[in-house]
Formats: structure tokens, C-alpha cells, sequence
């Protein structure tokens, strides 16, 4: 599978330092959709600064991908 093209460009984010994979799984029309908003309220707090972890460093990893591809 991997000789055609199988599963080229997936990143598995377990293998990865930060554990958070910067890549696209769901079509264009829904990538900025949030499906989950956590309240303040006890673990959901805890939540609240994970995902708040995890789009700052997809957000770098985007800036630093587009700015790797403008040196080619």
C-alpha cells in the first residue's frame, strides 16, 4: 500500500515529542468547526487548557510548515 501512495503524509501523533499531529482529517468545509466547547467548571477546565495547548501548537506548526515551503 505504502508503494502507491497509501498513508503518505500521515503523522501517528503518539510517535510525535509534542503528541499533537498537525494534519487536515476532515474535508475543507468542516476544518474550522468546533464540535467542543468546555466550561470552566472542574475537569473541564483542565480540558479547556488542553485544547488550548493543542491549537497553539498546531498553530505553529502550520506557521512553521508554510515557512519551510517558502524557502523551496
Amino acid at each position: 500500500m505504502k508503494s502507491v501512495g497509501y498513508g503518505k503524509g500521515y503523522q501517528y501523533a503518539h510517535d510525535l515529542e509534542s503528541k499533537v499531529a498537525d494534519m487536515q482529517c476532515l474535508p475543507d468545509n468542516l476544518r474550522d468547526r468546533v464540535y467542543y466547547r468546555p466550561t470552566a467548571e472542574g475537569s473541564e477546565r483542565e480540558f479547556a487548557e488542553r485544547l488550548k495547548q493543542i491549537r497553539e501548537r498546531r498553530k505553529q506548526a502550520s506557521h512553521e510548515e508554510k515557512k519551510g515551503k517558502d524557502k523551496s
